[in-house]
């Protein structure tokens, strides 16, 4: 297949991860791909891949000089499939791509990416995209919240990651948590700050991590000075190389209170960390077995972090690897990326009859 990923998101999430890592995979596995995206670091990054990018001026809604470059581009190209987000790629590269009579499939990465408007309901009626979800959870939500989705077809496919064949599984001392994820309020790393400084109060050892950007990361800074920790955290801004950092850990956080799925999970379980996180959402659909005493209630605020978080830093460091090559052999097992590159082809290989 001929596949283009069209991206007009201004800043870096999981969708992002997710163009770039199964684009590479589905061109590795004989598939023409293409990349596009606003100036800037996801095209750039796509470049350094190796996969053909091209920096787009998206404008408005239904931009026409954008819709008639990409409808071009997909002409010339012999294009297949256009995947899209939920904004303006869909109204610019998504119309194109219907104009032609190719299929569109639209990524869902999160169940309130879009409501049951009228220019949603509209732009679903002419584009008419297959809806690829991250969860079924993420596939519920939208099936309940947007009627004008129930007659779509909905796909529920967790991303992919690159599980490597044998992580370092490192142990450090003292323990090194980890987070990365953007550094805004739904993420709830002040929750995480509290229940680290509360262990610290109790003579906890460890070090923390925690790697994005976002609108709090000042605000958030302060409070982990506030809360005594401004020795115990590295701020690392945003990061490129995520395998690289995610070896320094042993321990990963995810703070969110409802997280749709959780790609930087999907990874850090991948390269082998003990994962602590809240049981709602799509992540316990992901959630290895091994390790459910680390599933903390999403009712519980800091508390829950603080018990899991306290269970695993005092737990003797072969106790805690062993959890760890549980969670590497879990991700191996159930999300690694050349299988859901597969599962993702052979879904696009097969439209329902028009």
């Amino acid at each position: 297949m001929r596949i283009a990923f069209v991206n007009a998101t201004r800043k870096w999430g999981g969708v992002k991860t997710w163009c770039l890592d199964m684009g590479q995979e589905l061109a590795e596995q004989g598939h023409a791909v293409w990349i596009f995206g606003r100036h800037g670091a996801f095209v750039d990054k796509a470049a350094r891949l190796g996969l053909p990018a091209r920096a787009v001026r998206f404008g408005f809604d239904f931009n026409p000089f954008a819709v008639l470059y990409f409808l071009f581009f997909f002409f010339f190209n012999r294009v297949d499939v256009v995947v899209v987000n939920v904004a303006r790629d869909l109204r610019t590269a998504g119309v194109a791509a219907r104009l032609l009579g190719r299929q569109v499939v639209q990524h869902v990465g999160s169940g309130g990416d879009f409501e049951d408007l009228v220019l949603v309901r509209l732009v679903h009626k002419l584009v008419r995209p297959r809806l690829l979800c991250c969860s079924e959870y993420v596939r519920e939500r939208i099936r309940i919240y947007v009627p004008s989705t129930r007659e779509a077809e909905l796909y529920a496919l967790h991303p992919g990651v690159r599980v490597p064949e044998s992580p370092s599984f490192a142990e450090h001392e003292p323990p090194v948590v980890i987070a990365t994820s953007q550094l805004n309020a739904d993420k709830r790393h002040a929750d995480l700050l509290e229940a680290l400084s509360r262990l610290m109060n109790d003579g906890v050892a460890f070090h923390v991590i925690i790697a994005g950007t976002g609108r709090l990361a000042e605000e958030l800074k302060t409070l982990a000075q506030d809360l005594g920790l401004h020795d115990r955290v590295e701020w690392t801004g945003f990061t490129p190389d995520v395998p690289a950092l995610l070896a320094r850990g042993d321990i990963f956080a995810l703070p969110t209170l409802v997280e749709p799925l959780g790609i930087a999970l999907e990874e850090a379980m991948a390269a082998g960390l003990a994962p602590v996180a809240r049981g709602a959402g799509g992540v316990p659909e992901i959630w290895p077995e091994a390790c459910q005493e680390f599933l903390a209630s999403p009712d519980a605020g800091p508390d829950g972090l603080e018990r899991a978080l306290g269970a695993l830093l005092a737990m003797p460091a072969a106790e805690r690897l062993s959890l760890r090559r549980a969670a590497w052999e879990h991700a191996r097992a159930c999300f690694n990326l050349p299988e859901q590159a597969a599962r993702f082809a052979t879904w696009m290989e097969n439209p329902p009859a028009k």
